[in-house]
């Protein structure tokens, strides 16, 4: 066996993992724009559908007719808007450098950020089913299926943000530095 043989396999086997990583980015950036945007039109839903599960009675018998709903929409837009711009940011930043386009750090960041938020809903929710918190004991199929959707989101983030390091650190060690 020639001595230049297993450099080669092995830049091959580098060069293998890095576009698996980067399918798996662009993959998981994708699936993340996309729950950002239904997290979005779930709460623009329920609050079309119920608003009384978004805010207390005090709150919705202080703000009746048009200037009720022009806050509850200031209000809506303010919470929404941001959340929204974090996960299609997050989600763009991801399927680009899944391309091989230009690389942000500030996007991992920013996944573990959302993790984090998707690790601490799972545990409201959690605290929700022991009964430690009333208003969340009528709903416990709703509580239920957030956990799931909590739980998937923060293990796809997790996929995203080891895909992301594990390409730096091939690619590195592709060229060598």
């Amino acid at each position: 066996m020639k001595k230049g043989v297993p450099v080669i396999k092995e830049k091959n086997e580098t060069t293998r993992k890095i576009r698996r990583y980067r399918n798996t980015l662009y993959i998981t950036g994708s699936g993340i724009s996309a729950l950002g945007l239904w997290s979005a039109l779930r709460v623009v839903l329920d609050v079309l559908i119920s608003p009384q599960t978004l805010f207390t009675p005090e709150i919705t018998e202080k703000f009746t007719g048009i200037v009720g709903v022009i806050v509850v929409l200031v209000i809506l837009a303010l919470v929404t808007a941001p959340l929204l711009g974090l996960y299609l940011f997050v989600g763009k930043k991801a399927r680009e450098e899944g391309l091989g386009k230009k690389k942000n750090p500030l996007y991992i960041a920013l996944i573990l950020l959302l993790a984090s938020l998707h690790i601490f809903s799972i545990i409201y929710c959690f605290i929700g089913l022991t009964g430690a918190i009333s208003s969340l004991q009528d709903n416990i199929i709703g509580i239920i299926v957030s956990m799931i959707v909590d739980a998937t989101a923060a293990v796809t983030l997790g996929e995203m943000c080891m895909s992301a390091v594990m390409i730096r650190v091939y690619e590195k060690k592709n060229t060598g530095n």
